[in-house]
């Protein structure tokens, strides 16, 4: 969510998000056919504590009507159906259903449930009284202290789903009333260490990296024949039957032998050096991220390039230096490395963020000491010398053949040994580089799967769908409460609120199957409703840390509203036909404008964030469905366009509304 104010605008809008959402494949807001009451009843729970009490109120009624009839189910089926509906919605069939889960409840024994349900109808009965113009049958005083007397998480259930069906008064003397707890608990359960967590994509295994196996031209295979067979030649045509022919040959035989036998280690080590030296020397140009073929997308590339780049701008150590500069050639590699592994892996993108920040971690520590550019490789010295003893007694060995008048075969033994020389060497060292290779590779998966292990053990305790929600909903009382303190209101000055929430620009996105969207930074929007006129505030939340910032407050009279539209992204259309037909939804966005006299524009968009996977497994509405009910919007809607129609008629208007609504009782 996007907040511009100008003189003539103050909007909300989506975030614009980078990168894929985090996704984890959980079972917690999921039901297999035949599933038993208890499984059900766990993932109702679980859709009302996450803020979509639809699914929730559809779950539970269904148990019920079923004859899986206890308290708590009861206690949770009214509050899932008054979640997120002022009183005036709360009529007709919905009433009706209320009432019967009051009657099903005084059939069952008295627990801590029955407790807790007693608690919401009688809260509910104050509401209706304060509606209805009547004499309170018992104080509020009674109903807070039982309130108070509740279990904590039922003290937050309570409040959290019971706010838009109270009225100013009750709501702040509730939210009074766990104030307390909010302030303690709304960081509990090392949420600044935690919470970070559930944005982790599930880590991807190590795989190991082979290179490709390196193997001899066949210019080495010619030069080294070729040469081997013109040096032999030349040795053939020395036999002249002098001493220094005999003397010159085995010395020329033996030092080649050496210098072959060592010249490998030596060459190996050298060609070694130079593939790691290129593997972080800076590119000549930018590398484009485009696909390699093989089925791996170029969007996947593209993501793996930003993943990579993204972990060493995070990594980099806070001393003065070229850090992008230092990294250019090992990012590049492990671009290259992480799409060819992990290109047709079958594995989000996401899902090597953890590897990438490994390596860039690994080499943060090593910039001070240039640690990057100091290639370790298997000691050559002692190879070197023996290769340079070989070619210095194989050079002896010429001399004296030229000493000896063989002037014609020592020039064939000299060039075709030279040849020869070279291209063994190549022949050999080539598969020794490869080894060498190899083992750098198995040493690096070996501490690549090392990190992996840790990595786990850091996400073991990473905070359920369930845990973030409880955290973004003392976020949400907590900012409103605070805001009704310091505009000075007091308890009769508000008549109702409404609190939304978004993405804000550039935060991480993260959600189980079938649930809502997380975020590490959101944008919230209050608006209180008082009795002389609206006040709305937006600020920017960083859920990671419980840090607000960036307030903005607008206060406006009832009758500065000029006008209200409401634009929708999508389609509808029936589907069938006669009794079979049904209407089939596919909405996107949809877009609330209230614009004011002075030609201030209030806008909320409310958005279905879908990946292209999801497709397959979630629906398409059904996403939207949960965006607008956990988002705060599909609550707000109706409120904000009674208000935008009616202007300053509103606050009788809503008490004429409650009155109607506290007949139904009767």
């Amino acid at each position: 969510m996007n907040f511009q104010q100008s003189a003539d605008h103050v909007g909300q809008q989506n975030a614009v998000n980078y990168g894929d959402t985090t996704f984890h494949h959980e079972s917690t807001y999921h039901i297999n056919q035949g599933d038993p009451p208890e499984r059900r009843n766990n993932v109702a729970r679980n859709f009302l504590a996450a803020g979509v009490p639809r699914e929730a109120e559809k779950i539970f009624g269904d148990l019920l009507r079923e004859g899986h009839l206890t308290a708590e189910r009861v206690y949770y089926y009214v509050l899932s159906v008054v979640s997120g509906r002022s009183c005036n919605e709360v009529n007709g069939e919905l009433f009706r259903n209320v009432r019967d889960a009051n009657k099903i409840a005084q059939s069952l024994p008295d627990d801590q449930w029955q407790d807790a349900f007693a608690v919401v109808w009688r809260l509910m009965r104050h509401v209706r009284g304060e509606a209805a113009g009547e004499r309170h049958r018992e104080s509020l005083d009674d109903i807070l202290t039982a309130f108070g007397a509740l279990p904590p998480d039922r003290q937050g259930e309570i409040t959290q789903h019971l706010a838009m069906i109270l009225s100013g008064v009750l709501q702040v003397k509730l939210e009074s009333t766990y104030a307390h707890r909010v302030l303690t608990q709304r960081m509990s359960n090392g949420r600044l260490h935690r919470a970070w967590k559930f944005f982790e994509p599930e880590p991807a295994r190590p795989r190991p990296y082979v290179a490709a196996e390196t193997k001899a031209e066949q210019k080495d295979w010619v030069r080294a024949v070729a040469g081997g067979a013109v040096a032999v030649l030349g040795m053939l045509s020395c036999f002249t039957g002098t001493w220094l022919v005999l003397l010159g040959l085995p010395l020329v035989l033996g030092g080649g032998f050496l210098a072959v036998r060592h010249g490998i280690e030596r060459s190996a080590a050298t060609m070694w050096e130079n593939i790691q030296r290129q593997r972080v020397a800076a590119p000549m140009h930018p590398v484009e991220p485009r696909s390699p073929g093989h089925w791996v997308s170029t969007a996947f590339v593209k993501e793996i390039h930003r993943i990579v780049d993204s972990r060493f701008s995070e990594a980099r150590p806070h001393f003065a230096g070229d850090w992008p500069g230092y990294t250019a050639g090992v990012r590049t590699h492990l671009k290259h490395r992480f799409v060819e592994l992990y290109g047709n892996a079958q594995v989000p993108a996401g899902a090597v963020s953890w590897l990438a920040g490994w390596h860039a971690r690994h080499i943060a520590n090593g910039w001070a000491t240039n640690e990057l550019f100091r290639i370790a490789v298997p000691s050559t010295r002692r190879d070197t010398k023996f290769y340079r003893i070989g070619i210095a007694i194989a050079a002896v060995g010429v001399v004296l053949l030229f000493a000896a008048y063989a002037i014609a075969p020592a020039v064939f033994v000299v060039g075709g040994g030279i040849f020869a020389i070279r291209g063994a060497i190549q022949i050999r060292a080539l598969p020794r580089m490869s080894m060498l290779a190899r083992m750098h590779d198995e040493r690096m998966f070996a501490e690549e799967t090392r990190g992996y292990e840790e990595w786990l053990q850091v996400l073991a305790d990473r905070p359920s769908d369930g845990e973030m929600a409880r955290w973004l909903a003392m976020d949400k009382i907590y900012l409103k409460h605070d805001l009704v303190r310091r505009y000075n209101l007091s308890v009769h000055d508000l008549v109702t609120h409404v609190v939304m929430t978004e993405g804000a620009n550039g935060a991480e996105r993260a959600r189980v199957s079938h649930g809502p969207l997380r975020y590490s930074k959101y944008e919230v929007q209050i608006f209180l409703l008082t009795g002389s006129g609206v006040r709305e505030m937006r600020v920017e939340l960083n859920f990671l840390t419980g840090e607000a910032r960036n307030e903005r407050r607008i206060l406006f009279r009832y009758d500065a509203l000029a006008s209200a539209s409401v634009a929708e992204t999508g389609m509808r259309l029936i589907r069938g036909e006669g009794a079979g037909a049904s209407e089939v939804e596919r909405l996107r966005t949809r877009k609330f404008c209230l614009t004011l006299v002075n030609g201030q524009n209030i806008n909320v968009v409310a958005e279905n964030f879908r990946n292209a996977d999801d497709a397959v497994l979630e629906d398409e509405t059904e996403l939207f469905l949960v965006e607008m009910q956990t988002s705060g919007i599909d609550a707000a809607l109706p409120l904000l366009e009674a208000v935008a129609a009616e202007g300053s008629d509103w606050i009788s208007r809503e008490h004429e509304r409650r009155e109607q609504w506290s007949r139904t009782w009767d």
